[in-house]
């Protein structure tokens, strides 16, 4: 089996590779703008009961600030949290502190891989990979946070072998 040659970081057996800087940054900014509808829903609320303009513009703003710092606090904490590692298994995945989540993606289960990258990803240079896996159309692993380099590297590595023609007939 042809397979693509690794990046030296990654071939060291049990060396999971954390998630880089910038994806705590992107976490802590997407964190805080989700933030926006509860405050919004909140804020309309609180209008019935506090009177006057200056009250209900203080409320809305403290608000907003306590769910925007929760929001990215619990998403930085949430990338500080994951780690990967790419061996000849398959592409494994390590989430969470209370509730841990370990993730593998067999490269046989592999049907198809996207890369995705939103205008905040594309700023800090990082991008999602997306590996489609055999199983119903919900199948997937959505990884967020890797460098573009990563994922690209990633994506030529999970793919099947390159001299197979499986789609011709």
């Amino acid at each position: 089996m042809n397979e693509t040659p690794l990046p030296a970081a990654w071939t060291t057996p049990d060396d999971w590779q954390p998630l880089p800087p910038a994806a705590s940054k992107v976490a802590g900014i997407v964190g805080a703008l989700v933030a926006i509808p509860f405050c919004l829903g909140s804020g309309i609320l609180g209008s019935a009961v506090l009177d006057g303009w200056p009250a209900r513009l203080a409320a809305a703003v403290a608000l907003f600030t306590v769910v925007a710092v929760i929001g990215a606090w619990l998403a930085r904490a949430r990338v500080r949290r994951t780690h990967w590692k790419l061996d000849a298994r398959g592409l494994q995945v390590r989430r969470g502190l209370v509730w841990k989540h370990e993730l593998l993606v067999p490269r046989s289960r592999v049907q198809h891989l996207d890369i995705e990258r939103g205008p905040i990803e594309r700023r800090f240079g990082l991008a999602t990979l997306v590996v489609h896996t055999a199983g119903t159309r919900l199948h997937a692993l959505r990884q967020p946070g890797l460098l573009d380099a990563d994922a690209l590297a990633l994506r030529d590595a999970l793919l099947p072998e390159a001299d197979r023609d499986d789609d011709t007939l």
